[in-house]
């Protein structure tokens, strides 16, 4: 792994009164979206169970020994070592999801791509980044989950052909199931993609043991579904990239996709100039966005 993310897995918390060493890791996204809830379902009760669930998941070891479940609800039940166990999350989740590299498209000659990072995107058009964590405290719904009004955009300016990526696991060293691939149009809510990604991927397994919470009604799920539905290989690799792609991801993955694909597809330029680039070969301009 790259030593220059190295210190954003470990913290110091003060826990069953003396310091200890914290050494925090990235789960796959398979492990935590049936702990993500909308805001009006996380009651106290509720996040007794989920918070502590979260807290095993993320936390390799404390003083250098496995975390049991035990551990996971004395933390949360302390108030100032669940607050440094939060914070330590944020900055790496947040920090490793800016990772990634996105490679946009010219539209009109297709042989030139414009390299931008998340950073750059949001300010060139103004809007997010989606979150990952709501309240500073509880994993947020993911865009992919949402109902967006229709987005605004130019019909002067042509929009991007393609976006292709490479995931933030990758640029950082961390192993997942893909390094890279293409981000399409597709994955929007009810359209045909998402339909047929429900027949194909998660009718067969619905009601099947493990699969309890593969349904519409888990918000983290329904945007693994929608995001898989949007994802195409780019022709580096020979798997087909599905919803156990999706869900072997690390989860830093998952937001960077989840964030690209609100910027790319929901988010409404508010200055089309900001938004703009000009193709470094053919010199025509094209948006940042589908």
């Amino acid at each position: 792994m790259d030593p220059n993310f190295q210190s954003l897995f470990h913290t110091r918390i003060t826990f069953r009164g003396r310091e200890s060493q914290v050494e925090l890791r990235v789960p796959a996204y398979a492990e935590v979206f049936g702990l993500i809830l909308e805001a009006h379902l996380r009651t106290p009760e509720r996040m007794l169970v989920m918070m502590p669930a979260e807290f095993k998941r993320i936390i390799r070891s404390i003083d250098g020994a496995p975390v049991k479940i035990e551990d996971a609800r004395q933390l949360y039940a302390d108030a100032q070592a669940a607050g440094q166990i939060v914070a330590a999350r944020n900055r790496l989740f947040e920090t490793l999801a800016e990772q990634g590299r996105i490679f946009m498209q010219c539209p009109h000659c297709v042989k030139w791509e414009a390299e931008v990072s998340v950073t750059a995107l949001t300010v060139a058009l103004e809007a997010g980044p989606w979150p990952i964590v709501d309240q500073r405290m509880f994993l947020a719904v993911p865009s992919l989950a949402q109902h967006f009004p229709p987005r605004i955009r130019f019909a002067q300016v042509h929009g991007t052909s393609r976006i292709r990526f490479d995931l933030p696991s990758t640029v950082i060293g961390l192993p997942g199931p893909i390094n890279e691939g293409i981000l399409t149009a597709a994955g929007h809510i009810g359209d045909a993609s998402e339909l047929a990604a429900w027949e194909r991927w998660v009718k067969p397994w619905q009601g099947t043991p493990n699969h309890e919470q593969w349904r519409q009604e888990v918000p983290g799920f329904r945007a693994a579904v929608r995001l898989a539905a949007a994802l195409a290989n780019s022709g580096n690799q020979t798997a087909e990239i599905n919803l156990e792609t999706v869900l072997d991801m690390p989860v830093i993955d998952f937001h960077f996709l989840d964030n690209l694909h609100y910027l790319a597809q929901n988010a409404s330029i508010r200055d089309v100039n900001k938004a703009t680039v000009s193709c470094g070969l053919c010199g025509e301009s094209c948006l940042l966005v589908f």
